[in-house]
């Protein structure tokens, strides 16, 4: 219902066709998770989560350690752009640093969600040597 309301419809016809997007890199499993200040939840939630393999987050979309979207029934109730219409936007970039992002990012590199990233060098080092580690 809240889709199909014209000023929702608008907004989402317009990043649809956006040439650019600047998106943020979500940790989970972190106790300094922003996830958790925009989706409340009980213990049981967080279980749910974490059983379903969620590494990390992007567009409010939980992925898994592949870039996958994780088996979690919020992902196809967010009101939000989904992956594959994340995908046809030609320039994609996302913005993490820390230790709590490092394997949130890996995911989303292994999803080949983006174009361009945006972090720090003590983090990059810290993805290429979690990425090696799984290799």
């Amino acid at each position: 219902m809240l889709m199909k309301m014209r000023a929702v419809d608008d907004v989402f016809r317009r990043g649809r066709g956006a040439n650019l997007a600047v998106v943020g890199i979500g940790s989970i499993p972190a106790d300094d998770s922003s996830y958790y200040d925009l989706h409340p939840s009980s213990g049981q939630d967080r279980k749910t989560i974490e059983q379903s393999g969620a590494a990390g987050e992007l567009l409010a979309h939980l992925i898994d350690k592949n870039g996958q979207l994780a088996d979690y029934t919020l992902n196809d109730t967010l009101v939000s752009l989904t992956l594959p219409e994340f995908a046809d936007i030609p320039n994609k970039i996302g913005v993490a640093s820390g230790p709590s992002k490092v394997i949130p990012i890996l995911s989303v590199m292994r999803g080949n969600h983006l174009d361009t990233l945006v972090t720090d060098e003590a983090t990059a080092i810290r993805v290429i040597e979690a990425a090696a580690v799984a290799a």
